[in-house]
């Protein structure tokens, strides 16, 4: 099994030497890197900088799957801002020679009971054309998370046939449609050949009935069926890695210890190792 990445989101004040050194120590082949100061990529970097990075990752024999950006369009005034850093992280893209440019649509919104502002669905849809079009000059794609307004397959599967970009595609982020009571063979059938990345992760449902998300868990302790999810992606030709999105920055339920990166990274492989044996048998 060599389709095995993680997200750098809980690597923060590392070295990218440090990084790619856990990857080798737990047996990944790629790295989804996090833009941003605190996880050592950054658009400010030298043409030096990005070239030496770059070569770190080729001698190891390590793949850069994507940029995670933090990149948020709504369709509403504030998508210029975003989309001037969106083209400064596409050409970070372009010379770290990673495939696709993670974005998020909508808002972050995690209460039921709380407001968030209407989407103007033909301005999203028009800003997310621009950005692919933009991104295509670069040979980068633009990788839409299920995330938001737009976890669920069947409303990302309108949205990609209305942006009509063949460099439009999905990360599917495996948590973020259940909580949407999404079944896993839906979405993974309305994403279909579009979905190019995915994110595992694990969790519970919340007590409080107003909390749209769920409790994070480590892999393998919450009610995502992932073994299922990956057994369904791999019947459908999915050929694209399988990161571990572990966001012990933002959760404060894995601020805990035993939930570190050098605990939590090994104890993934090993987990996502005995799927593929299983499968194998």
């Amino acid at each position: 099994m060599e389709r095995l990445a993680f997200s750098t989101l809980p690597c923060e004040g590392w070295s990218m030497d440090e990084m790619i050194a856990l990857a080798h120590t737990c047996g990944f082949s790629g790295i989804e890197l996090r833009e941003g100061a605190m996880w050592g990529i950054t658009t400010e970097m030298t043409a030096n900088e990005r070239t030496s990075t770059l070569q770190k990752f080729e001698q190891a024999d390590i793949s850069i799957t994507n940029i995670g950006s933090g990149v948020c369009f709504t369709g509403n005034a504030g998508d210029t801002e975003q989309f001037n850093s969106f083209v400064k992280i596409i050409q970070l893209a372009n010379d770290l020679k990673a495939g696709g440019v993670r974005i998020f649509l909508g808002y972050f919104n995690n209460r039921r009971d709380s407001s968030v502002p209407a989407i103007p669905y033909p301005q999203l849809v028009a800003q997310i054309k621009k950005a692919c079009d933009y991104a295509a000059d670069y040979g980068v794609q633009v990788w839409i998370e299920t995330h938001n307004e737009f976890a669920t397959g069947r409303l990302l599967r309108k949205l990609l046939d209305d942006v009509d970009r063949p460099n439009c595609a999905v990360i599917y982020d495996i948590i973020h449609p259940l909580e949407e009571a999404e079944l896993p063979s839906d979405t993974i059938a309305l994403l279909g050949s579009q979905c190019v990345h995915v994110h595992i992760k694990d969790g519970i449902p919340f007590d409080d009935p107003m909390e749209l998300s769920w409790k994070y868990t480590k892999v393998a302790e919450g009610e995502v069926p992932i073994a299922s999810i990956i057994d369904q992606l791999e019947q459908a030709g999915y050929n694209g890695y399988y990161s571990l999105e572990w966001e012990s920055t933002w959760r404060t339920e894995l601020q805990v210890a035993g939930m570190e990166p050098t605990v939590i990274f090994p104890a993934y492989v090993e987990f996502m190792r005995e799927i593929f044996h299983t499968r194998m048998k």
